[in-house]
């Protein structure tokens, strides 16, 4: 033995030392992954008031499934082009127990603005004005339109798109291939648990900032 450091043990000290870094990592990482695929729930207490000062809360849900939150901005021009689908799903879940709600984004609006945009579209449920994001925060909406379907429990049952119409801001499929928002209210009124929770929205961003 001259004293001499052996190279060949410090290239191996130094591989299972990057090992134990990655096989430690790792499961942060997915669970970080599955956490973030999947809806949670409410981040603060959910209540607000429409247009026709109508109380809207988790604790008035007694009559109601699901409160069923929409959030748009009156010149998206894809959340206008789903009003009409809209008001014909709330004709048919209204019965069921969803009570749906039109939640309006940003500082530029006025009661009498939604209320005009309500009668331009039919929009058959309640109008909330949202100008400083505070819904939106809460339930953590970031594209209109966005659908926040939330449980009594504040429990986000599903989050996402309407249907799939939209593959991107400005393309459009030929036809829609999955409802997905009929599908999860159908499966929640079937007593079953909701097959696909959360997709990707597309249309206009809110500018939360």
């Amino acid at each position: 033995m001259n004293g001499r450091p052996n190279p060949n043990r410090k290239k191996r000290h130094l591989g299972l030392l990057f090992s134990l870094l990655l096989t430690t990592a790792m499961p942060t990482i997915a669970k970080c992954s599955d956490e973030t695929s999947k809806p949670s729930k409410v981040s603060e207490k959910l209540e607000f008031s429409d247009l026709e000062d109508k109380w809207h809360s988790l604790s008035a849900l007694a009559e109601h499934r699901a409160l069923v939150l929409i959030f748009v901005t009156t010149d998206c021009p894809i959340a206008n082009s789903y009003q009409p689908l809209l008001a014909r799903m709330h004709k048919e879940f209204q019965s069921k127990g969803f009570e749906f709600v039109l939640i309006h984004e940003g500082p530029n609006q006025s009661p009498n603005k939604l209320k005009e945009h309500s009668k331009e579209y039919s929009v058959p449920f309640s109008l909330v004005m949202d100008a400083e994001h505070t819904i939106a925060r809460k339930v953590g909406a970031t594209i209109t339109p966005e659908v926040f379907v939330v449980g009594r429990e504040g429990a986000i049952l599903y989050q996402g798109r309407i249907d799939n119409l939209y593959q991107g801001f400005g393309k459009k499929r030929a036809t829609v291939t999955r409802e997905d928002l009929r599908i999860a209210l159908s499966e929640l009124d079937s007593g079953k648990s909701i097959s696909i929770p959360k997709t990707d929205a597309v249309g206009c961003s809110i500018q939360l900032e």
